[in-house]
């Protein structure tokens, strides 16, 4: 059986497949990229490992020697993880963008205690602010507490960034039994969430869209955040955005760094008549006219290092799996990550 990607790779993945080959010491052939459904589906018989963004219940009927799905990224919401299940199949993703997604996070966290959006739009008209005028002190993230909701792989990067700025980290987990993670001070259940954020100065979503995060932060959580800061590098539908636009137009939040959205412009993107993107507005609530907001287009995890990561743990895998050997990152296909 063979390796197949099922959607559009990135450019240059060829080199990025050599070198993951190279790392393991395979010398199998390249995966057959086949992007159109119906082709897939006549290959179906050859198909031992499937690289792709999401499969069809035609496709798992037609594969019979499916051995597993590889998804290039973290998130696994564009899959019927139920239909995977039925049919037998695992589903692997792919953490090779943590360091950079966490980086992403922290630079959410700077520009709203720094102010350096604001600041810089002000130099610009010769408006000063700081040292020149004695007011409007910024905030340092030295010494505050910084709560992340989802301690896996970005969260716990979060968490050895924000240790090294001396921060104090607390975690927010569905189970709070065994060892402390790397750099976490506290963690917290579920059932504490309420006080997880009340102690936090500044709140991080890292958690995947499931049924049970939807939602996950809306108007009570807001409120308990009163006076502190909320980032959101996890999926936009585990935060209720009209609470969340709330709470920062009537001032319950100090500011927000977001990049994840509820929104998002068609694939391919939709060009005008003379070539150009046309807009596509993230939410259904104007946070672009709100000034303590930090809007980001869900570039967090997407970087010159990023591509090369996600796509090259992915082969990985699928290099494992080819040779009998168990894949890495596989998700629980019942809790979605």
């Amino acid at each position: 059986m063979a390796v197949y990607i099922g959607t559009v790779p990135p450019v240059g993945w060829e080199q990025v497949w050599d070198k993951a080959a190279q790392r393991a010491g395979y010398t199998g052939p390249r995966p057959q990229v086949i992007t159109d459904a119906t082709e897939l589906v006549a290959h179906g018989s050859d198909i031992g490992v499937l690289v792709t963004k999401s499969v069809t219940p035609e496709l798992l009927a037609a594969a019979p020697h499916l051995r597993l799905v590889q998804i290039p990224f973290a998130g696994v919401d564009s899959f019927d993880l139920a239909t995977l299940k039925r049919a037998g199949v695992p589903l692997a993703n792919s953490h090779g963008n943590r360091e950079v997604t966490a980086e992403h996070a922290i630079a959410l966290m700077f520009a709203l205690a720094r102010r350096i959006i604001p600041y810089d739009r002000d130099l610009r008209q010769g408006i000063w602010h700081g040292f020149m005028t004695m007011n409007d002190p910024v905030i340092g993230l030295f010494g505050k507490t910084v709560g992340i909701a989802g301690v896996g792989n970005i969260g716990l990067h979060i968490a050895k960034v924000c240790k090294a700025l001396d921060m104090t980290v607390l975690g927010l987990k569905r189970d709070a039994r065994g060892a402390l993670p790397a750099n976490v001070d506290v963690v917290y259940t579920l059932e504490q969430k309420l006080d997880f954020i009340r102690r936090s100065d500044f709140v991080v979503d890292v958690l995947p869209s499931t049924p049970e995060t939807e939602l996950f932060f809306g108007k009570a959580e807001f409120e308990a955040m009163r006076g502190h800061w909320f980032i959101n590098i996890g999926r936009g539908h585990t935060v209720d955005e009209k609470a969340l636009y709330d709470a920062l137009k009537d001032g319950t939040l100090v500011g927000a760094g977001i990049d994840p959205w509820w929104v998002y412009p068609p694939q391919p993107v939709a060009l005008d008549a003379a070539g150009a993107m046309i807009p596509v507005l993230p939410s259904h609530q104007p946070f672009w006219e709100l000034s303590n907001i930090v809007m980001s287009p869900h570039t967090g995890g997407f970087t010159d290092v990023s591509v090369e990561g996600l796509w090259g743990e992915s082969f990985e895998n699928a290099i494992r799996v080819d040779r009998g050997e168990t894949p890495r990152n596989l998700v629980d296909l019942e809790r979605g990550y």
